[in-house]
């Protein structure tokens, strides 16, 4: 069972975050960052555990948007949405906040891609970086297939600053079943889903917690496309890196990492056979060991 050591809400970048930490505040730090439209607590059990008794003080926290964190929705407009760098200014923020000078960063979807911009423009924060099934750039035509999605990766930028479509990914269903019917659907071809895990987290995400914002898909997401591409950056990255990816990820496809992994000096790619857009357990038993092998060879 996870023992909390602290936690609370954080005033950063002005806004709240919500944040929980585990293990010896002594031992050198690990920032877990989630992806889109996902709250904290799916960094569970299974992932920080093993951190901890290894030896790292780990930090989980609800980006904003999402959870317990400030919600965006009063101040938000799509003409003028925040940026996967002020994301990271709130990351940066919490480290801050806690009084940590530096932290090895991990991030999972766009929560890589948010690790990545702390990488590049607060590199006196980062000891190492894990950017794991993440992007250098989202809507990088070069990954997409058919040349209509070609067309539509490039339009997208265009489209969501001036028109608002009502979808099923920014108006959907707020559920516990709902959920875990979408991550069954990330699931690779490899790893077995755990559905009881998933319908535990979701029930605490969203009956227990505060609940989940119904637009944090949409304005995370809008984020994401804000940025744009980090691809020409990426050299900036000094810290020692390591890249994950599945082969059969359904959401962000293998290419990406493949594109964007090499761009980063002094960077590793590990790309886990027939695992999907999620950490199952079977492929935590793969990746775990290799991020703490990669955590450890960098002295704090």
């Amino acid at each position: 069972m996870l023992v909390i050591n602290q936690s609370g809400k954080a005033p950063v970048n002005g806004i709240e975050l919500y944040y929980e930490t585990f293990g010896d505040e002594q031992n050198p730090t690990i920032l877990l960052i989630m992806g889109l439209d996902a709250q904290c607590v799916i960094y569970g059990e299974n992932v920080i555990e093993p951190l901890v008794e290894a030896g790292f003080y780990v930090i989980r926290f609800d980006n904003r948007d999402i959870g317990l964190s400030t919600w965006m929705n009063e101040t938000w407009h799509r003409s003028r949405p925040y940026s996967l760098e002020d994301m990271a200014k709130d990351s940066v923020g919490l480290l801050n906040f806690l009084q940590i000078e530096k932290a090895h960063i991990v991030g999972v979807s766009m929560g890589g891609m948010i690790a990545q911009h702390i990488a590049i423009d607060f590199p006196e924060k980062v000891l190492s970086l894990t950017s794991i099934m993440s992007s250098g750039y989202t809507l990088n035509p070069k990954v997409a297939s058919k040349l209509t999605h070609k067309l539509l990766m490039k339009l997208i930028p265009f489209l969501i600053k001036r028109i608002y479509i009502k979808n099923k990914y920014s108006n959907h269903k707020i559920s516990v079943g709902s959920y875990v019917a979408t991550y069954r659907l990330l699931r690779g071809k490899r790893f077995e889903f755990d559905e009881s895990y998933f319908r535990q987290v979701f029930t605490e995400s969203i009956e227990r917690r505060k609940g989940q914002n119904p637009r944090a898909r949409y304005q995370q997401f809008c984020a994401i496309v804000a940025s744009g591409s980090r691809l020409k950056k990426l050299h900036q990255i000094k810290a020692p890196t390591l890249v994950i990816h599945g082969t059969a990820d359904p959401l962000v496809s293998p290419k990406h990492a493949e594109i964007y992994a090499p761009l980063i000096p002094n960077s590793k790619l590990l790309m886990v056979e027939g695992m999907g857009h999620e950490l199952p357990k079977g492929a935590l038993a793969e990746v775990l060991p290799e991020i703490i092998r990669h955590l450890s060879k960098i002295i704090s």
